[in-house]
C-alpha cells in the first residue's frame, strides 16, 4: 500500500519545466541587449552635458568656471560702483567750480534726468576749431578728475554756429564734421583724465541753434553756439 500511495503523490506534483524555458528566454534577451549596447556609440559630449547639469561632476564644473572666468565676472558685478546721484554730483561739481578759476566759465544745470556741463564761449572754441588751448584741456582734465570716480554713463555732444564752412583750406568741410571733432576731442580728454567707461560722442552741428533765440546779441549767440555739452546720465556706464 505504501509504494502505491507514494507513486500517486509524485504523479500529482506540479511540473516546473516551464521555468527552464523562461530562464532561456531571459538569457537570450540579456544577450540581445548586451549585443545592442556593445554596438552603440556613446555621445561623450552629451553625456558630459548631462552629468554636469545634474551636478555629478562638481570638480569639472569648478574647472569650467575657472576657465571661462565666470567667478571673476560675478565678483566684478559685486564690486562695480553704482551710478552716483545726480543732485549730489551737481553739488560736487559746483563746489569744484567755486574753487577753481579755470571752471568759472562752465555752466552746470539739470535737464530732466540728466546733468549737463556746458563748455561754451570763445575761450573754449574758436570758429572752425576743436580743442586747441591749454586752458581748455586743463578744464576738461579737472572735470574728468571728478568723473573718474563715478559709474554714470557720460555722453558728449558737439555743436557749431550756423555759418557754413566755405574756406577751401578749412580742416573740416562741414559743420557736422566740426561738431563731431569737438565732441571727440572732449571725450578723449575725459578718457585721458581717468574716466573708465565708454563715452558716446555725437555731432549736432547747428541743429540746436534755435534754442538760443532769446539771446539778442549776435556775437554772444554765436559764441554760445560753439560749444560742447557733457551730459551725465542717471544710468550706469558700460564697457571699460
Amino acid at each position: 500500500m505504501t509504494p502505491f500511495f507514494t507513486d500517486k503523490m509524485e504523479t500529482n506534483k506540479p511540473s516546473t519545466i516551464w521555468m527552464t524555458s523562461l530562464a532561456d528566454l531571459l538569457a537570450l534577451l540579456l544577450a540581445f541587449f548586451v549585443l545592442m549596447f556593445s554596438m552603440s556609440e556613446i555621445k561623450v559630449d552629451r553625456w558630459q552635458t548631462v552629468t554636469e547639469t545634474l551636478g555629478n561632476k562638481i570638480s569639472d564644473d569648478n574647472d569650467l568656471v575657472t576657465k571661462t572666468g565666470a567667478a571673476e565676472k560675478n565678483m566684478a558685478m559685486i564690486r562695480e560702483p553704482k551710478a552716483i546721484d545726480l543732485a549730489y554730483l551737481e553739488h560736487v561739481l559746483n563746489g569744484k567750480k567755486q574753487q577753481s578759476p579755470l571752471l568759472a566759465s562752465i555752466e552746470i544745470f539739470k535737464a530732466e534726468e540728466k546733468l549737463v556741463v556746458s563748455l561754451a564761449g570763445s575761450e573754449f572754441f574758436q570758429p572752425g576749431t576743436e580743442i586747441e588751448s591749454e586752458n581748455m584741456i586743463e578744464v576738461v582734465y579737472l572735470l574728468g578728475n571728478t568723473l573718474r570716480h563715478i559709474a554714470n554713463r557720460v555722453e558728449v555732444y558737439g555743436h557749431t554756429d550756423p555759418d557754413p564752412i566755405t574756406s577751401p583750406t578749412a580742416k573740416y568741410k562741414s559743420n557736422w564734421a566740426l561738431s563731431v571733432a569737438r565732441a571727440l576731442s572732449v571725450a578723449n580728454a575725459l578718457k585721458n583724465s581717468g574716466y573708465g567707461y565708454s563715452i558716446r560722442a555725437f555731432g549736432m552741428a547747428d541743429s540746436r541753434f534755435n534754442e538760443l533765440s532769446q539771446i539778442t546779441d549776435k556775437d554772444q549767440k554765436y559764441s554760445l553756439a560753439r560749444r560742447v555739452d557733457i551730459v551725465i546720465q542717471e544710468a550706469a556706464g558700460q564697457g571699460r
